[in-house]
């Protein structure tokens, strides 16, 4: 599939990096189709480009990979809690916004992470009630074991 978009110009896409939000993202919520792009620089760093909106891209970085006892929910309550289904938890990827601008430290949304089926490419962004996380500046530990999305 080709997509023109505001910051990538116009790229082709395989159809298996299509992921599928239907409640779309916090604010967005007729965004509903993204195209899962790499960073071409930062590894841990990723796209959900809009399939429909060419100037709506979010980069997420693995929440495996931030800093701290994160997420302080069970990975199976959250992906039950946005409505996404799996058989088997290794099959989730837990994934942050993340937010950065020259003029400020870097920073995830720790409240509102995206969980991915990295079988099924179904994913869905939920708001954590029940966590002591907010939003926080960017830390980064080693990686940990986890399905990658894809």
């Amino acid at each position: 599939m080709k997509l023109q978009t505001t910051r990538f110009g116009e790229i082709e896409v395989p159809d298996e990096t299509l992921i599928e939000m239907p409640g779309g993202m916090v604010g967005f919520p007729l965004e509903t189709r993204f195209a899962w792009l790499p960073h071409p620089s930062a590894e841990h760093i990723v796209w959900l480009q809009s399939v429909s909106s060419p100037a709506i891209a979010f980069p997420l970085f693995n929440a495996a990979r931030v800093d701290g006892d994160y997420p302080d929910v069970p990975m199976a309550d959250i992906a039950k809690l946005a409505g996404v289904e799996f058989d088997d938890v290794e099959t989730l990827a837990l994934l942050v916004v993340l937010s950065a601008s020259p003029a400020a430290p870097a920073t995830v949304n720790l409240m509102a992470p995206i969980v991915v089926n990295s079988t099924t490419r179904q994913g869905a962004q939920v708001v954590l009630t029940q966590t002591r996380f907010t939003t926080a500046t960017f830390d980064r530990k080693p990686a940990q074991a986890g399905a990658e999305a894809p």
